[in-house]
């Protein structure tokens, strides 16, 4: 081959190197995963891993399964990984993941609920049960001087009842779904009021932003919940810290004659 020859087909293979560089350096689109602080939607079940035992699940299907159906609504749940939405441990295991995938893990009693503690455990009179509500019975939950125990045993007039946390000691089974990373500031306010007004549909709010403040009309269903007042005040503070630049959150209720026929 002449150099001529060779240079003309150098040429073309630059040419030709030339054409294909744009493709090869052609970026993948990175999958948004999760951080500390993000405003998330999610699915999961707790189960406790020596039994099998439904302790929590946002999935109808799973709770029918159960035969649990009264204690409800099933639906994702807004989660804020690092705020204490869920336990801490879920949160963590959520840091990381991307919309649309799955994991499962386990917790043990030092990150869940904590060991039991056998010093919690009483032996008491059964006189002294006289005035509890209900039947007294192995497993039955009773409350004795605003603490809240499981009946263990009953024998001999004494009841033996134990005042640890329920899930103390027993090590969880989790499973977990990201659904989506909420960007949009529309998006994340009406999940935050849902969040804290779960009882009235989120649509029947009506939402101003002209920042710094948010105006949120309430609609006429929500004057009458109980602790009402709270959930405005903890839900203003849920804004003013994961809506950027927002200072000041207004609420306004209208009242006609038509809320009084």
């Amino acid at each position: 081959m002449s150099e001529e020859e060779s240079g003309e087909s150098g040429a073309k293979e630059t040419a030709v190197e030339k054409e294909k560089k744009p493709e090869a350096e052609e970026k993948v689109e990175e999958k948004p995963l999760v951080k500390s602080g993000d405003l998330i939607l999610v699915d999961y079940t707790v189960r406790v891993k020596e039994t099998g035992e439904l302790v929590e699940t946002t999935l109808e299907k799973v709770a029918k399964e159960e035969g649990i159906e009264a204690a409800g609504p099933f639906e994702p749940r807004l989660v804020i990984p690092g705020r204490g939405f869920l336990l801490k441990a879920i949160e963590e295991a959520l840091i990381g993941m991307e919309p649309g995938e799955e994991k499962k893990f386990e917790i043990p009693p030092e990150k869940a609920f904590g060991p039991r503690d056998p010093s919690k455990v009483k032996i008491i009179p059964l006189r002294r049960l006289r005035d509890v509500e209900g039947p007294i019975t192995v497993g039955s939950r009773i409350t004795i001087d605003g603490r809240e125990g499981i009946v263990r045993s009953i024998g001999s007039g004494r009841v033996m009842v134990d005042f640890n946390p329920y899930l103390a000691g027993k090590t969880l089974e989790c499973e977990v779904k990201v659904l989506k990373i909420l960007t949009e500031e529309m998006d994340k306010i009406k999940a935050l009021i849902h969040h804290r007004i779960p009882d009235v549909d989120v649509e029947k709010f009506e939402i101003i932003i002209e920042k710094p403040e948010i105006r949120v009309s309430i609609p006429y269903d929500a004057y009458l919940l109980p602790a009402i007042q709270v959930a405005k005040r903890t839900l203003a503070r849920d804004l003013m810290d994961h809506i950027e630049d927002v200072e000041k959150v207004v609420y306004i209720e209208t009242y006609s004659k038509e809320n009084f026929q």
